[in-house]
Order: C-alpha cells, then sequence, then structure tokens
C-alpha cells in the first residue's frame, strides 16, 4: 500500500476469519499459506504512528506471521477512534490514553502492546527560552485538545508554570503551531514528530526536557519510558483468536527491530511512505525524540498506570482504567 491510500475502506468479515486460519499463525514458515486479513485502523502520514506501516509492507512481515495487514490510514484522529468505538475497526495503533478513555466509558477494549514513546516538546527560536522557566508570560502555539498538550501540561506544572495563569496559549491545529512560529507570532510552541524534528532542522532549539519533567511529576524512575502509541483492540476480536492478537504483536516487534537496527534502510522507507525528509528523521534519531519498542502493555503496566493517572490530573482521563483494560497474553 502506498501513502495515498488512505481512505475508509469497509470492514468485513475479519472477525469471522479468526478460527479458520489459527493454525496458520502457530508457525512463521508455514505461514505463506495461511492469510488472515488485519482490519486494522491507524493514523495516515506524516504521523509518526504510520511509520512502521512501509517496513511491514516491504519486508512482508505481515506474510511471515500468516496475516494480511491490510491498515486502513485515517487522516482524522476523530474519525478513527469513532469507528472503533462503534466497531467498525477491529483494532487500531494510537494515543494510548484514549483506550483508557474508552474503556472507562463502557467500550469492550484490550490494551495489547506499545508502540512507541511520547515525541513532543517546546521548541523556540529565541535563545533567551531554554527552559520550562522561560516560558512564563510568553506567548505559546499548542493544540490543546491533543494528549500531548495533556502531558505538556504535567511538565509545565513541574516547573511551576499554570498555562492558565502563567502562559498565554493559542489553541491552534499542528500545522498552524508552525505557521505561528515562523511567522513570529508566538514565542514558543508544542510540537511532536515529525514536525518537530523537521523544525529542529530550521533553526529552532528545544525547551527544557519534556519527558524528564513528566517523569518528576508523576514520580516514575529514571529512564522509565513515557510510552505515547499502542495497540489496542475490541475484546471480541481479541477473543475470537488469541493467536492472531499474538501474530500483530510480533509483526510490530519485528518492525520496530528492523527500524532500531537498520536505520538508514528504515529511514529511507519511511521517508518515501511520508515524504519526511531523512535529515529530520535522522535528527530524531540522534535526539531519541522518536522510539520505537513494541512490548506487551502488561509489562508495563507500573508506566502506563502512572501515565493514566497523569492524564487523570489534567482532565484527559474522567476515570482510572481498572487492571481489565490490559491483554493477558498467554506465556
Amino acid at each position: 500500500m502506498t501513502a495515498s491510500h488512505v481512505s475508509r475502506r469497509a470492514f468485513t468479515g475479519a472477525l469471522g476469519l479468526g478460527a479458520a486460519f489459527a493454525t496458520g499463525l502457530l508457525r512463521p514458515q508455514s505461514a505463506f499459506a495461511q492469510v488472515n486479513r488485519s482490519g486494522a485502523g491507524g493514523l495516515a502520514p506524516p504521523s509518526n504512528g504510520s511509520f512502521l506501516v512501509p517496513i511491514i509492507r516491504k519486508l512482508e512481515l505481515d506474510k511471515k506471521d500468516g496475516l494480511d495487514f491490510d491498515i486502513n490510514l485515517y487522516s482524522d484522529p476523530s474519525t478513527l477512534y469513532s469507528d472503533l468505538a462503534a466497531a467498525r475497526t477491529s483494532h487500531i495503533f494510537g494515543a494510548i490514553y484514549n483506550c483508557a478513555n474508552f474503556y472507562v466509558r463502557g467500550v469492550p477494549l484490550k490494551l495489547l502492546f506499545t508502540i512507541s514513546t511520547a515525541n513532543h516538546a517546546f521548541i523556540a527560536r529565541d535563545p533567551k527560552i531554554i527552559r520550562a522557566a522561560d516560558l512564563e508570560g510568553k506567548t505559546v502555539a499548542a493544540t490543546t485538545s491533543s494528549g500531548f498538550y495533556g502531558m505538556a501540561v504535567l511538565f509545565l506544572k513541574q516547573n511551576g508554570l499554570d498555562p492558565r495563569k502563567n502562559l498565554n496559549v493559542i489553541n491552534s491545529p499542528p500545522s498552524a503551531v508552525q505557521t505561528q512560529l515562523m511567522a513570529e507570532k508566538a514565542d514558543a510552541g508544542l510540537l511532536f514528530d515529525p514536525a518537530l524534528s523537521s523544525m529542529l532542522t530550521q533553526g529552532y532549539h528545544l525547551v527544557g526536557n519534556m519527558n524528564d519533567g513528566i517523569r518528576d511529576h508523576l514520580r516514575m524512575k529514571h529512564g522509565a519510558p513515557v510510552w505515547y502509541l499502542g495497540a489496542y483492540a475490541r475484546k471480541d476480536w481479541v477473543d475470537a483468536d488469541p493467536r492472531r492478537a499474538a501474530a500483530t504483536m510480533r509483526m510490530w516487534q519485528e518492525a520496530a527491530q528492523f527500524y532500531n537496527q537498520s536505520p538508514d534502510e528504515a529511514d529511507k522507507m519511511i521517508s518515501e511512505f511520508t515524504h519526511v525528509s531523512r535529515e529530520a528523521l535522522g535528527l530524531s534519531r540522534t535526539l531519541g525524540i522518536t522510539q520505537f519498542e513494541v512490548q506487551p502493555a502488561i509489562e508495563q503496566k507500573a508506566n502506563l498506570d502512572a501515565l493514566f493517572g497523569g492524564f487523570k490530573e489534567v482532565g484527559f482521563l474522567n476515570d482510572l482504567p481498572d487492571d481489565g483494560i490490559y491483554h493477558q497474553w498467554a506465556s
């Protein structure tokens, strides 16, 4: 699939295929004879949630694991999430806090695995704005409806700032944040990759250390992953064929491994697919901004629970999910 294939397809028959192809997931070497359409959803380029898609496609990792990775890429995040809630999509790759939001509202979901850590930050061009404290009294452009903003509020609170009192926040979509920065209508802006790394190649710099501030505020361990993207599915999709869910995780683990171990080849694939420059992709790697690590979510429960608490603190979660949100993987 190319980057242009982002329109919504009808999702039909994916659940019914589970039992028929279950045996094909037992042994990767026999997977080419067995095909199981995934019925997945995700965000379209330039979202970094799509970065591993071309790797899966080019290396045919789906076929290796007995799947047909027919992912539907959405340009509108709200449609992606509403389709999951309405059972028009079986499983998606998106912001983990949204899984918790749906779960506490009664949508039967299971959080399967992590994909990537938070990759957002405040940036500025003014050399006098280098720490969080330097944002006090400044005009800051940010997408306040995004979960990234909720995490940024935790960072600000850890540094003694209240965006409702100490900052002049201009609510803007991500593309407008960049425009306002370049037009000098904002002193700083909140961006996430790949836009973040692209701006860093144009003379802007990071303001403070976002993830360190979040860890400190939530009393997480030093260096603990600050997760943002993950995979979650409707419970009936998982229950219909647990081995299909396991094969899906293996496929993403193999893609993340290739991303981490073969940076030049991976960035070439990603750049061709997303039209993000290889310079920006390389800088993101150097600075450790976008990091892919696929693990069973249950194994990261302590860190994820801490982050759920942070999202509740800043009003992005109404309630905390119980342990039933985590899929219990078979040993």
